[in-house]
């Protein structure tokens, strides 16, 4: 059986850097009982944006942000 469900999230930050959200979704997604599927993530602000990696090195994410700067 196909089924949708919607969520709004509101993350709040201190300013410029990254937000990690996996623990957040997962949290969502095990409470609404969520197994194979597609999760769509739309991001409402015009100066964010979602970068997805694996989080295997630490360095990768401070690799990203001296690019970003």
């Amino acid at each position: 059986m196909l089924e949708q469900a919607h969520h709004r999230l509101v993350v709040e930050t201190s300013g410029p850097g990254c937000t990690d959200l996996t623990g957040t979704v997962a949290g969502w997604l095990a409470k609404i009982g969520a197994g194979d599927g597609l999760l769509t993530l739309f991001i409402r602000h015009t100066s964010a944006s979602l970068t997805i990696q694996e989080n295997a090195d630490p360095d990768v994410l401070a690799d990203l942000m001296a690019a970003l700067r």
